[in-house]
């Protein structure tokens, strides 16, 4: 029998019998398939993903994420949305873009990244798969960054809703470069946008004429972030400090800080948000905090200080708005618009960009108690607006569900 069924064989052409012989091969050698990051680089695609049951019925949301980094506020934003929208009942999955797979900090399956957004955030309640190669139908698939733009625009026709989760401008991450246009474009490409603040919202409509789209707030945690009273306010100005960061403008902050202290040596000033030894060559005396060690801590920080200065110059993060709520009176750069984001210029002391324009700022609070208080007060009135985690969740929730429905309807 084996005999007759190899003279079979051979009666078929060579090129069958080459692709049977390598389909057993590969069989055999259970070879893993390879595939390519959104970078183009090739990896090998491990089948070791967190798979949960289906639910039936509900609406599927697909995410396309980056690698997990751990501290990230702005990953923390990301899987925020995807814990909540899990545990309402949708069916959702996070697809891990590999990125850089050769990057020894970088998660190699879907399981590693369940146990690593698990042990450092939290537990996301969603199926999470290595690789962005095959992507399942869905109802609604989410871009986070601008390379998994690309992503969602070739798997477009596989979801009725393709959304843009937008937390930054991400052009101004680049140098005017390919890179820089490769961001750019993806503003034109028609996904919904979801925009963290209504700073990034307003770009897209003056700038690309985008018409339809949501922002939310930031969520305070009003556990952590709060005035007390009992607390004494020292003369003390805290810096978020990020060296290695562009879009935090440290060495203009350093710049500026030198002439405060010259002016006003009685001020502590201090540096936070980096490893200690990163604030290296600083001309005048300060504190260095590096990382603090807990969001309480950071609480009590500010809650002990006057002065704060946040700067970002693609979108402020949640730093100044945690400020403001603990009673300090914050400086940000006034540059592009970014009044936007804090509603009025009662709310924040905006300094012209040079160093000479944020000492002056600086000065002018320490030197006017009224407007140092009349702004803080300002400020606490504004962050009470902002939501809880719950709200900005179910706002995101309300909306994407309302497009998806106006998107069937067409």
């Amino acid at each position: 029998m084996k005999n007759m069924t190899k003279k079979i064989f051979h009666l078929f052409p060579i090129k069958f019998q080459n692709r049977v012989r390598e389909f057993y091969k590969r069989k055999i050698k259970k070879e893993t398939p390879i595939a390519k990051s959104s970078m183009g680089v090739e990896y090998p695609m491990e089948r070791k993903d967190y798979i949960l049951p289906k639910k039936k019925n509900a609406v599927t949301i697909n995410w396309i994420a980056p690698q997990p980094i751990i501290g990230s506020g702005g990953h923390r934003n990301i899987y925020r949305i995807v814990h909540y929208l899990s545990s309402q009942g949708y069916n959702v999955t996070m697809y891990i873009d590999p990125q850089d797979p050769n990057n020894p900090e970088y998660v190699k399956s879907g399981y590693e990244a369940y146990q690593k957004i698990k042990d450092n955030f939290f537990d996301l309640g969603c199926s999470i798969v290595y690789g962005v190669d095959h992507i399942e139908k869905c109802d609604i698939l989410f871009a986070t960054h601008y390379d998994s733009a690309y992503i969602v625009e070739a798997n477009k026709n596989k979801a009725k809703l393709c959304c843009y989760f937008i937390q930054d401008y991400e052009c101004y991450f680049n140098p005017m470069s390919y890179q820089y246009l490769k961001a750019y474009n993806t503003y034109n490409m028609g996904l919904y946008p979801v925009t963290s603040g209504p700073w990034p919202l307003r770009l897209l409509e003056r700038d690309f004429g985008v018409k339809e789209g949501m922002y939310f707030r930031f969520p305070i945690d009003r556990s952590i972030y709060y005035v007390d009273s009992k607390v004494k306010k020292k003369q003390r100005i805290v810096f978020f400090a990020k060296p290695y960061m562009p879009r935090r403008c440290y060495q203009l902050g350093v710049e500026a800080l030198e002439i405060v202290k010259e002016k006003h040596p009685e001020w502590e000033i201090v540096f936070y948000g980096s490893n200690p030894a990163d604030y290296a060559n600083v001309p005048f005396e300060f504190t260095n905090f590096g990382l603090v060690p807990t969001i309480c801590e950071l609480g009590d920080l500010y809650r002990s200080s006057r002065i704060g200065i946040a700067f970002s110059t693609t979108n402020p993060s949640l730093v100044p708005y945690e400020m403001m709520s603990c009673g300090a009176a914050v400086v940000d750069l006034d540059f592009n618009d970014s009044v936007v984001s804090y509603d009025s210029a009662k709310n924040i002391s905006l300094a012209k960009p040079t160093k000479e324009g944020v000492a002056k700022a600086v000065i002018q609070l320490i030197e006017d108690e009224k407007k140092l208080e009349k702004q803080v007060q300002n400020a606490l009135v504004f962050c009470e607006k902002f939501p809880s985690e719950k709200e900005m969740c179910e706002k995101i929730e309300r909306n994407i569900l309302k497009q998806l429905k106006k998107t069937r309807s067409r």
